[in-house]
């Protein structure tokens, strides 16, 4: 690791790959579950993430949205809320690809399965 900074709702780390030489940045989010507050951090990253076009990033961590419907099942039935919209297109707009899941759909649970989302997430840049 060569260099670590915070920001409110992530931590981003500059480090090199020991066998490759390889330079990468991680950041890890946590994200806030107030949907003004989610697309401020959306907003920042994005910024964040421009600064850091044609490199190796991963951002990963607990975003506290879902992309779809599918993603979330809950015995209330509710559907998607607009929020989805901001998150889709800062994964879009800045190129990133959403890893899949393997085994589990869900990575929260709530009530012995009364609700349960897919908030977690590993997002990469095209040059990882």
């Amino acid at each position: 690791m060569w260099a670590s900074s915070t920001q409110e709702h992530f931590l981003q780390i500059h480090g090199k790959f020991i066998r490759t030489c390889e330079d990468f940045y991680l950041i890890n989010v946590y994200a806030p579950c107030d949907g003004r507050a989610k697309k401020e951090l959306w907003e920042s990253l994005s910024v964040r993430l421009q600064q850091l076009r044609g490199r190796r990033v991963c951002v990963c961590g607990d975003f506290n949205e879902i992309r779809c419907a599918e993603e979330r099942r809950s015995i209330r039935g509710e559907g998607v809320v607009a929020a989805t919209h901001f998150f889709n297109r800062f994964i879009d707009d800045n190129g990133m690809i959403d890893l899949p899941l393997c085994g589990r759909k869900y990575t929260w649970y709530k009530g012995y399965g009364s609700c349960m989302s897919r908030l977690d997430r590993f997002l990469l840049s095209e040059d990882w």
